[in-house]
């Protein structure tokens, strides 16, 4: 079975804020600041604490957006599920997944997408299920009737074993589960509690660390080899009202993504990444940041959708044409 074999990240407990949409809903909270100003539309963006974030910090405090003519004002809120009602009234853009625009869309709230965050891609995952010789979990066939610890039962990450294991002709009633924070995951595998847990960032190092453990899977790539799992969206009626501060948004977001790819410049991001994460040093240093792209992925729409469908039972009526703002 495949292992990553990068060095252990230490403080990884204090890593959770960074894995925010991964793990579902977290206690509100959150702080407020206003971007530099060129002059124009501000935008009033609402995110959390995930990486996926810092393309807009970047544009943000490198100019990127005020060249652009838009100014920005942000607000950290750390439960994004509560986000896309508040489109049009509290905010313009919000942080979200793939699933949430989704399931907004087919309950009738006007919500779009306005720019992409990160991509998962083969040789950077932040994903993955995790197993131990002591268990004997080494592929998704060792799984049937064995537990599994989960992140949650209805984030991307599960959808998404659930979709893996599937492919694999395990039988999905067989495999028991069981709800483990991250920091808890390498103690609850190595104890034998679990058989394999799901796991993301920087935990994967962490649990990895231990001989017996290995990845048995990077669930999100079996679903595709590129794939997005955070989106910004927003709402149609503001991308239609503000063709020019969205554009702006998204041209802000590329320059943003095309700096942080710079190795000039990665010192400068990793300390913005700690500043608006309040993260420690040595978690942030360490971190193998995500693979950037603020491009609009509507072809991941399709897919998210027919796992909701399969796996999590959703019957809602969502248009694929009409997910993309602008489009």
């Amino acid at each position: 079975m495949p292992r990553r074999n990068n060095a252990a990240v230490a403080a990884a407990a204090a890593a959770a804020g960074l894995l925010a949409v991964q793990l579902g809903a977290c206690a509100p909270g959150g702080s407020e600041g206003t971007g530099g100003g060129g002059g124009g539309d501000t935008i009033r963006i609402a995110h959390n604490s995930n990486a996926g974030v810092l393309s807009a910090r970047v544009a943000d405090e490198q100019g990127f957006f005020e060249e652009q003519g838009v100014e920005v004002e942000f607000t950290q809120v750390e439960n994004v599920e509560t986000l896309p009602p508040a489109l049009g009234s509290s905010f313009d853009v919000v942080l979200s997944t793939p699933t949430l625009l989704l399931s907004g869309s087919a309950q009738g709230l006007d919500i779009v997408e306005a720019a992409g965050t990160s991509v998962e891609v083969p040789d950077n995952p932040t994903a993955a299920v995790i197993g131990s010789e002591g268990t004997g979990v080494q592929s998704a066939e060792d799984l049937a009737g064995k537990t599994i610890g989960v992140l949650n039962e209805t984030g991307t990450l599960r959808l998404a074993t659930q979709y893996w294991l599937d492919q694999a002709g395990v039988p999905l009633d067989s495999i028991g589960t069981v709800q483990v924070d991250p920091p808890a995951g390498k103690d609850q595998l190595m104890a034998g509690r679990v058989d394999a847990v799901e796991t993301v960032t920087p935990f994967i190092d962490d649990i990895l660390a231990e001989e017996e453990a290995g990845v048995v899977a990077y669930p999100h790539l079996e679903m595709a080899q590129e794939i997005g799992l955070i989106l910004w969206a927003t709402s149609g009626q503001w991308a239609q009202d503000n063709p020019e501060a969205l554009e702006g948004f998204r041209s802000g977001l590329e320059q943003a993504v095309e700096w942080i790819g710079n190795p000039a410049n990665e010192q400068d991001a990793r300390d913005s990444l700690r500043d608006f994460t309040g993260l420690p040093d040595e978690v942030v240093d360490s971190l193998t940041l995500p693979v950037y792209s603020a491009d609009p992925r509507p072809q991941d729409h399709e897919i998210w959708l027919a796992a909701m469908q399969d796996y999590a039972g959703f019957r809602g009526d969502v248009d694929l044409d009409e997910l993309v703002a602008g489009e």
